[in-house]
C-alpha cells in the first residue's frame, strides 16, 4: 500500500555527478524518508535529474528520476513502481514537492479491475465514514466506492488530503469535512454522528477478537476486500454461460495446511452466499513449504474442486472472477460467516483427490491398527510453543496433556495412545513414557529454535517434498480423527479438522482452553 508519509525534499545543483561516498555522508543527517533531488548542468550537454533517498543508496539501486506527477492516479501509478519501504516524491506542475509516498507491506493487494462491479453492502450499513490517512486504498474508496455509498457525512483525516481533492473528483451526494488529527472529529461530532459511524483505519488486522469490528473500526486490508472481492473478472472460455465462478488465490507464506484450509473455505462459503461457484488455485504461495517450485498449485496437490467441476471447466467458463490477495482473520471471518447463512460447500467426489486417498489407505492398518481401543492425542509444539504468533491459541505443555493421560486412564476405555504432532521432542518423551501402548506415523518430525519458524526450515525447495509433507500431516489427522477418543493440547486448524472427519463419533473429548496470559 502507498501511503503519505513526513519528509524533506532537498534540491542539489551540481555541474558533476556527485560520487555515491558523498551522497552517503549526505544522508548520515537526514531521515530515512527525506529525498534529494539532484540537479546536473554541465557546462556543455543537457541537463539531469535524478533522486536520492536512503532506500537507493543502501540497496545500491541505480539513481533515477522517481518523480511522479500530481493528479488523479498519483497513488496506482506510485503502486506500480516504488520498491517496498522506498520513497517518491511528487511534484504539482510547478515543481514543488506536494507530498512525499512510500510503499509498505499489507496483507490486501489491489488489482484495479472493475468489470465485476464493486459491492457495497458493508460499507452501505454505515451512514458516516471516517476515512484515517490518506493513501493508495483511501483514494481508491473517495475515487471510486463513495460516489455510490448511500451515506450522509464523510470525514477524511490527515491535512495530506488538501493537497489532493482538487484533483479527485469531488462527492456532490455527501458533505466532507478534513479534520487535521483524529481526536478533532471527537470534539466536533454530535451525539447523533456516532450512530452508524465507521473508522477505517491504517492498520494490519490481527487475530483477535471482534471487539474492534463491534465499536465500528475496520482495516483498510479488510474494507477493500470486501468491497473489491469480485470486481476483478475474465472472460476466459463459452462454457457455463448460467454460472459466476471465483477462482481463490492467496499468498499463504507460514500458514500450514488446514490452515489455508479454513481460511479459503471461509472465503468460499462468502462467495456462495453472493451467487458464485467457489474455486481454488493457490499458485502465488512460493514461499509456502508445500510449495515446490514458482507458480505450484498447492491446492492441486492434495483436494479436489468443489461444486462438482474441474480446474479445466472453470478455465473455459464464460466469467471467472479473480481474489485479490487477502487475510481471512477474526473479523473478516466473523463478517463473512455472517452473511454466508450456514452454507456449506459440496464435495461429489470427496475433497482429497486420489493421489491423497491412496496414500491414506497404505498407512492405515499400519499405523493404526485397532483404532476402537486407541486414544488420540494431539500436541502441537514448534512454533506454537517455542516462537507462537500474536493471538494464536496457548498450547498446553507435553507435561500437562501426559499428566492429563493419567487421570482419565481409569475412566476412559482404551489400550493404545496415537500421537499426532510435528515436534521431534515430544514425540522422543512420549515414547520414552508410553513406549510400546505409543503409535504414530512415519512423518517428519522437526525442533526449532527461538525466533525461527518451521517454514524456515522449507525453504529449500525440492520437487515431491511439498506433496509428502503435507500427505504426511493429512494421514496424521485422518488417523486421529479415527481414534475412540481424544485429547488436545489446545485449538488449532488441525483439531478443527480431526472434529470433523470424525463427525460426533469420539466417546470422550476433552481440549486444553489456557488463557494467553
Amino acid at each position: 500500500m502507498i501511503i503519505s508519509v513526513p519528509g524533506e525534499y532537498y534540491v542539489f545543483e551540481t555541474s558533476e555527478v556527485p560520487s555515491r561516498e558523498s551522497l552517503s555522508a549526505f544522508f548520515q543527517d537526514l531521515n530515512e524518508n527525506d529525498i534529494l533531488k539532484v540537479r546536473i548542468r554541465p557546462e556543455n550537454g543537457d541537463c539531469q535529474i535524478f533522486h536520492v533517498t536512503r532506500f537507493y543508496l543502501e540497496h545500491q539501486l541505480e539513481f533515477t528520476n522517481l518523480a511522479l506527477p500530481k493528479g488523479p492516479d498519483t497513488f496506482w501509478l506510485a503502486s506500480r513502481v516504488c520498491p517496498y519501504y522506498a520513497v517518491l516524491p511528487v511534484l504539482d506542475p510547478d515543481g514543488n514537492c506536494v507530498s512525499i509516498l512510500k510503499k509498505i507491506w499489507t496483507y490486501y493487494e489491489h488489482p484495479y479491475q472493475y468489470e465485476g462491479g464493486l459491492d457495497l453492502s458493508f460499507l452501505n450499513r454505515y451512514e458516516r465514514i471516517v476515512l484515517v490517512s490518506l493513501n493508495e486504498y483511501s483514494v481508491e474508496l473517495y475515487r471510486r466506492v463513495l460516489p455510490h455509498w448511500y451515506g450522509k457525512r464523510l470525514c477524511l483525516v490527515g491535512e495530506e488530503w488538501n493537497d489532493y481533492l482538487d484533483v479527485l473528483p469531488p462527492l456532490s451526494h455527501v458533505p466532507v469535512t478534513v479534520y487535521g488529527q483524529l481526536d478533532e472529529i471527537g470534539r466536533s461530532f454530535r451525539e447523533e454522528d456516532y450512530v452508524r459511524l465507521l473508522y477505517i483505519a491504517d492498520k494490519l488486522p490481527e487475530n483477535e477478537g471482534i471487539a474492534r469490528y463491534e465499536h465500528g473500526i475496520m482495516s483498510y486490508d479488510e474494507v477493500m476486500t470486501l468491497t473489491f472481492l469480485f470486481s476483478h473478472v475474465t472472460h476466459p472460455g463459452t462454457r457455463y454461460p448460467d454460472r459466476r465462478f471465483f477462482l481463490i488465490d492467496g499468498r499463504f507464506n507460514v500458514e500450514g495446511i488446514f490452515g489455508i484450509w479454513n481460511k479459503v473455505f471461509t472465503a468460499a462459503r462468502y462467495a456462495l452466499s453472493k451467487g458464485y461457484t467457489p474455486a481454488f488455485a493457490i499458485t502465488s504461495s512460493d514461499d509456502n513449504l508445500y510449495c515446490d517450485h514458482p507458480g505450484d498449485d498447492i491446492w492441486d496437490k492434495f483436494f479436489l474442486q468443489p461444486e462438482g467441476f474441474t480446474l479445466s471447466d472453470i478455465r473455459e467458463s464464460c466469467y471467472l472472477a479473480h481474489s485479490p490477495n487477502m487475510n481471512i482473520l477474526t473479523i473478516m471471518r466473523h463478517i463473512m460467516n455472517e452473511n454466508s447463512e450456514n452454507r456449506k460447500l459440496s464435495w461429489p467426489d470427496g475433497i482429497f483427490n486420489a493421489h491423497v486417498r491412496q496414500y491414506l489407505a497404505d498407512r492405515q492398518q499400519r499405523f493404526l491398527p485397532h483404532p476402537q481401543r486407541t486414544l488420540g492425542v494431539l500436541i502441537r509444539g514448534t512454533d506454537y510453543i517455542h516462537n507462537p504468533l500474536p493471538n494464536h491459541p496457548r498450547q498446553a505443555s507435553l507435561e500437562m496433556v501426559m499428566e492429563k493421560i493419567s487421570e482419565i486412564e481409569a475412566s476412559w476405555d482404551f489400550d493404545w495412545i496415537y500421537l499426532s504432532t510435528e515436534d521431534q521432542n515430544i514425540c522422543e518423551k512420549m515414547k520414552e513414557r508410553y513406549q510400546k501402548r505409543l503409535l504414530f506415523t512415519d512423518q517428519e518430525r522437526y525442533q526449532v529454535r527461538p525466533g525461527q519458524l518451521l517454514a524456515d526450515l522449507h525453504r529449500t525447495k525440492e520437487e515431491g517434498k511439498g506433496f509428502r509433507l503435507g500427505a504426511e500431516y493429512l494421514c496424521s489427522i485422518r488417523l486421529l480423527s479415527q481414534c475412540r477418543s481424544l485429547i488436545a493440547s489446545g485449538e488449532c486448524g488441525a483439531l478443527t479438522e480431526a472434529l470433523r472427519e470424525n463427525d460426533g463419533k469420539y466417546e470422550h473429548v476433552f481440549v486444553f482452553h489456557l488463557s494467553s496470559s
